[in-house]
């Protein structure tokens, strides 16, 4: 079962990467559109309007699939050294399982359901 493990470390290297670059692609296609100030934005007003919002969920939910893969990784190395020495709990190791896979849902919750600018018309408040 180890040896699919072989050759996985650049997993967490490559969640690192691919998430700091969802951010950065984001922030730089909102600016180049004129959809936030390049001073400092929030990082939700970076993904809120399209073509950045596309591309950020696009490469958040990869982000997550690449946060469950590191997650489960750990978890079989972890496995694996309890084998041959007492390592940690195995249930400590299922509920950092469990936690980690629960996080990366939420994340890519987070890509799908963006935060929407609701417009309120003036209109219905002057009728009352």
């Amino acid at each position: 079962m180890l040896c699919f493990l072989r050759g996985m470390a650049f997993v967490p290297f490559l969640l690192v990467t691919w998430s700091s670059a969802a951010f950065i692609i984001s922030y730089v296609v909102a600016v180049v559109s004129g959809h936030v100030n390049p001073f400092l934005p929030y990082i939700s007003d970076t993904g809120t309007t399209p073509p950045e919002s596309g591309i950020f969920g696009f490469m958040i939910n990869f982000s997550a699939f690449l946060g469950a893969a590191t997650m489960y990784t750990r978890y079989k190395i972890v496995e694996k050294q309890n084998q041959t020495s007492y390592f940690s709990t195995p249930v400590f190791n299922l509920v950092s399982l469990v936690l980690g896979l629960v996080g990366c849902i939420g994340m890519g919750i987070v890509a799908n359901f963006q935060s929407v600018t609701l417009r309120i018309s003036t209109e219905i408040n002057d009728d009352i």
